[in-house]
């Protein structure tokens, strides 16, 4: 039994009433089908519906009756052990195959117990081979390395190729890239770094002056004896 069936498994106490009907259904469905087809044969010429449906009648419930007591056994038996190993595998399903056999033979005899136990066990294993074969074999498997190469994408077990965060290292951006913007390491004639620093040089060096508002108006006399007085010059 694979991951998948086993969770898709109703819960332990209620799967027992599931395995009953199950199995119940199916018994009485299959001897139904088959007491059906004996009854008819077996019948005589011009009673062969009224034989086969009367077999059906009377044998059919009886086969989904065994079966119904072989599935509620067999149930309880796994939700034991389901419930002793703390976990669900193959293993609890072939070894309650194995003990639902021996229960169910046990009026006969030992030897008839455990050759029961064993041709249930032996069933229960084939049972549960075929139905992980057929599960292996419809199931995708998984993609190599070759397919994530061809589908560019990048194999999540592959071990890391670069070190951090797989960021490459970027440059500083360069004059040019900065979508000519004023930068005011560089002289606006276009010089190298002599330029720039004789600029700076000659900055430092200005002196700044500064004068009162009489002196400047004294200092400042007419050119000419007509100012700006429209009646001619004061005397």
């Amino acid at each position: 039994m694979t991951g998948d069936s086993i969770a898709d498994r109703e819960p332990c106490p209620w799967r027992v009433i599931d395995d009953i009907g199950g199995a119940f259904s199916m018994g009485a469905i299959g001897g139904g089908i088959f007491h059906t087809i004996k009854g008819s044969w077996n019948a005589p010429k011009g009673a062969r519906i009224h034989g086969a449906l009367s077999a059906m009648q009377a044998r059919g419930p009886i086969l989904g009756g065994q079966f119904a007591v072989w599935g509620g056994l067999f149930a309880c038996c796994d939700c034991s052990l389901t419930a002793i190993r703390q976990k669900e595998d193959p293993w609890n399903s072939i070894i309650s195959g194995a003990a639902t056999g021996g229960v169910l033979a046990a009026r006969a005899g030992p030897r008839a117990m455990a050759s029961a136990a064993a041709v249930g066990g032996v069933l229960l294993a084939l049972i549960e081979g075929m139905g992980i074969m057929f599960t292996k074999m419809t199931s995708p498997g998984l993609p190599s390395p070759e397919d994530y190469a061809a589908a560019g994408a990048v194999d999540p077990t592959a071990p890391p190729t670069a070190g951090g965060l797989g960021m490459l290292p970027t440059a500083p951006p360069t004059s040019s890239d900065s979508g000519g913007g004023f930068n005011p390491f560089t002289s606006s004639s276009g010089g190298g770094g002599e330029s720039s620093s004789d600029s700076f040089d000659s900055m430092a060096n200005t002196e700044t002056t500064f004068s009162s508002g009489s002196a400047s108006s004294s200092q400042e006399q007419p050119a000419s004896g007509g100012g700006w007085w429209p009646f001619g010059a004061s005397s």
